[in-house]
């Protein structure tokens, strides 16, 4: 069975460099995007400066491309897609155009890559025709994997920070935020972390101060933090503050805390960049998590009090 994972989400999200596993176990249906042409008139989200918001935009094909590979006989994927070893391999400029404003473009230069060898015969990898044929060509037990990889944007992606996180942290930590989430972009995951991971050292046990002082939490997380003050063992109070929690973050099921502290406390020089890319995106994603988490109780308790004072001016004298 083919398994096409979600290439919109490729281009609205994923960072230079960052290999994307788009198809596992390969077969020719006229699904799964591995000839230039299958591109065209993809649609996806992407941020619009004009629009100031993010909105759909379509892949076209530079005129050079469509000529170029246009002028290629029958139904087969190009051979130039193909390297000295027969793996699926080249690169190709694709533009994306706002569909809302039809003037905001980006161009991306994507490279397209097998795991291994496709068929010797190149004949047998057909599309789907056009008359609607359900010739497949299943690559048996080869289970061939199809990755793409963004190796140049432009204009390079705008970083786009929730302002419920910008107005959760000082000016301090959005400067570090920022040049953490843009180093990201760019491939670059060693420097990236090492941001993230001044975050995390910095503001972790200021977020779990804010968190015991939520009606959610239990009582005795404010004990368990002043027990900290008095004995410094830090790794302690992350590893046993997780029943004390908020319902809302033990049904992550695993202490948000104890992850965080644990994915920045070790050696930046131990882990390659690949590895560093997929840490800074799980700290990124789960630290939002934790700090919108609280920013709802806080907004639903600022709420509920609104509501018992109204109740209580309302009273009879």
């Amino acid at each position: 069975m083919q398994i096409l994972n979600d290439i919109k989400n490729f281009f609205k999200e994923y960072p230079l460099y960052k290999e994307f596993e788009y198809i596992n176990n390969y077969i020719r249906t006229g699904e799964g995007i591995v000839d230039p042409f299958d591109f065209y008139q993809l649609s996806f989200e992407y941020y619009c400066e004009n629009e100031q918001s993010y909105r759909t935009f379509e892949i076209n094909l530079p005129k050079y491309t469509k000529e170029f590979y246009g002028n290629m006989a029958g139904d087969r994927i190009p051979e130039d897609c193909f390297d000295e070893k027969n793996y699926l391999n080249y690169n190709i400029h694709l533009l994306g155009i706002c569909k809302s404003c039809k003037k905001k473009q980006v161009d991306f230069l994507i490279r397209i890559k097998s795991n291994q060898e496709f068929p010797i015969n190149k004949d047998n990898i057909m599309k789907l025709s056009e008359s609607g044929s359900t010739h497949i060509d299943i690559i048996e037990n080869k289970q061939i994997k199809v990755f793409l990889t963004k190796i140049g944007v432009n204009p390079e992606s705008k970083v786009n920070i929730d302002k419920s996180i910008q107005k959760y942290f000082d000016r301090e930590t959005n400067n570090w935020y920022f040049k953490g989430v843009k180093l990201y972009q760019l491939g670059f995951g060693i420097g990236s972390l090492a941001y993230f991971r001044r975050i995390v050292e910095k503001e972790l046990l200021h977020i779990l101060e804010n968190i015991s002082n939520l009606n959610s939490s239990d009582p005795k997380l404010k004990k368990l933090i002043s027990d900290y003050e008095k004995t410094s063992k830090i790794s302690v109070l992350y590893n046993s503050s997780f029943h004390l929690l908020p319902r809302s973050l033990q049904i992550l099921g695993e202490n948000p805390f104890e992850i965080l502290y644990r994915l920045t406390s070790e050696g930046l020089h131990s882990i390659s960049e690949q590895e560093s890319m997929s840490k800074v995106f799980n700290i990124h994603k789960l630290l939002d998590f934790v700090v919108k988490k609280i920013n709802e109780e806080n907004s639903e308790l600022q709420e509920i009090r609104k509501i018992l004072n109204e109740l209580n001016n309302k009273k009879p004298q």
